[in-house]
């Protein structure tokens, strides 16, 4: 008989959902320089963007290693699992996922591992990783919680604005920036997390405010034909404007089932800095 685990990474944010999921979480370390803090346990979002304000320096991020999966995986084991399936962060701004499919066939006479790329991170990564573990603790059969993962994956989009681009340009998360890094730092570029799972430049505006506009009037174009989506809104230490963005996409977008507002995880944080205001969506019924 099936007994299906549901894990993630740290990047999901899966900590800072108001309620305990159950997913256990592979998690990256921070450093600040000579300081490490293991995400979610060591430091928690309030305390790191408090730091990250006043620190000169631009921390940087250590992925979990391969012997924290293989504990995970072992304790899995022990605990009676046939199959797990990791949710894991866009595999074009991590290699968290690639390093548990390593796993595989180490793995296979014991448990089954099947990793979902969700191109995506934050919540956005964490609502799929959920909706599974909901799926299996009803008892959905492997292959049709993996096929909603894939929908999910496939229907999913998001916009953000960034006050400081030097995080994601320093870390080198932000794609095809080379050779335009001196004007993009003049502007406040609307930037997308593509279908495939990279953060690009969509288009360069003057001013944040009028960069936020311009990105819900994409969002609310792609959105405004499906019967049924599901919208995060998320920030770093931005939340009485996203506390406003929410009102307006309740009054705006009649077909959201809910909208979620949510503080980005450290280890994502890291990469993209204090100042971010993002929305993103799944549409669920077309």
């Amino acid at each position: 008989m099936q007994k299906i685990a549901v894990i993630s990474d740290v990047n999901a944010g899966l900590d800072y959902l108001g309620y305990d999921p159950d997913i256990p979480v592979l998690r990256s370390i921070i450093n600040f320089g000579e300081e490490h803090f293991i995400d979610g346990i060591d430091i928690k979002a309030d305390a790191f963007y408090k730091k990250l304000q006043t620190s000169p320096i631009i921390p940087s991020t250590s992925a979990p290693t391969v012997g924290e999966a293989m504990t995970l995986l072992d304790k899995l084991i022990s605990e009676g699992y046939t199959d797990v399936i990791m949710i894991s962060i866009s595999y074009q701004l991590s290699s968290i996922g690639q390093m548990v499919e390593t796993l595989i066939d180490e793995y296979a006479n014991k448990i089954k591992i099947h990793v979902i790329d969700s191109k995506s991170a934050t919540y956005m990564q964490g609502y799929i990783a959920v909706e599974a573990k909901k799926m299996a603790v009803a008892g959905k059969p492997l292959e049709e919680i993996l096929d909603y993962c894939h929908y999910l994956v496939e229907n999913k989009h998001a916009y953000f604005v960034v006050d400081d681009l030097s995080y994601l340009v320093k870390n080198g998360r932000l794609s095809g920036a080379a050779g335009f890094i001196g004007s993009l730092l003049k502007v406040k570029p609307v930037l997308e997390l593509t279908k495939e799972g990279k953060i690009v430049s969509k288009e360069k505006i003057r001013t944040h405010s009028k960069a936020v506009e311009r990105a819900l009037e994409l969002f609310k174009n792609e959105i405004k034909d499906a019967k049924k989506v599901k919208i995060f809104v998320f920030h770093t230490v931005r939340e009485q404007d996203a506390k406003i963005l929410v009102n307006r996409l309740q009054k705006e977008c009649k077909n959201a089932e809910e909208i979620e507002l949510h503080m980005v995880t450290p280890a994502v944080g890291a990469h993209i800095g204090c100042g971010i205001i993002g929305m993103g969506y799944f549409i669920l019924e077309k």
